[in-house]
């Protein structure tokens, strides 16, 4: 159990989908993909009624890139899901106060994770950060444009990377005077 909950007590979304096929085996679900870039993604889904054309219930959805779990390398397919259920949900598809679907309270504990600690050298680039960015989004688009990657924080940076960002910010400081 994490963040004061536990996942089994959520419904994943598969079993709310199977719920709709048996009430609607005619009906359809509809995903589409509203925005990508950055490494974000939202999605929507539409659930249809058998010969509706208007849906009768959607769904939103928003995914990050990540350097690590499932969001590595599922992003895109982690938010049509997340999506899915939502819209599901929003139908009436989920137990009475168990609203989040599985994959939703997954996301929360991804989010809620504690990131390993840090290097020397990565504690170093934190300090020196500060001294230039000291805006948490200027120091993220920062690292990022220096490591030619989406991060989710400084631990993720290598020994080389680190070297790379003290560098520049050496030759701030000294062009800073």
């Amino acid at each position: 159990m994490m963040a004061g909950f536990n996942l089994n007590d959520y419904e994943p979304v598969e079993v709310r989908l199977a719920k709709f096929w048996e009430e609607h085996p005619n009906g359809r679900v509809l995903t589409e993909l509203i925005h990508h870039g950055d490494g974000q993604f939202i999605v929507r889904t539409a659930l249809f009624r058998e010969g509706d054309n208007q849906p009768f219930a959607t769904g939103y959805a928003e995914e990050l890139v990540s350097t690590r779990g499932v969001n590595q390398t599922s992003a895109l397919e982690n938010c049509e899901t997340s999506s899915t259920g939502r819209a599901l949900a929003n139908a009436g598809y989920a137990p009475k106060g168990k609203r989040p679907s599985r994959e939703e309270m997954q996301k929360v504990e991804r989010q809620t994770a504690k990131a390993p600690d840090l290097t020397a050298k990565q504690k170093d680039v934190r300090a020196e950060l500060l001294k230039f960015h000291p805006e948490s989004a200027d120091r993220k688009a920062y690292l990022e444009k220096i490591a030619g990657r989406v991060l989710a924080g400084l631990y993720e940076l290598s020994e080389q990377e680190c070297d790379s960002i003290l560098a520049d910010l050496k030759e701030k400081e000294t062009a800073n005077g």
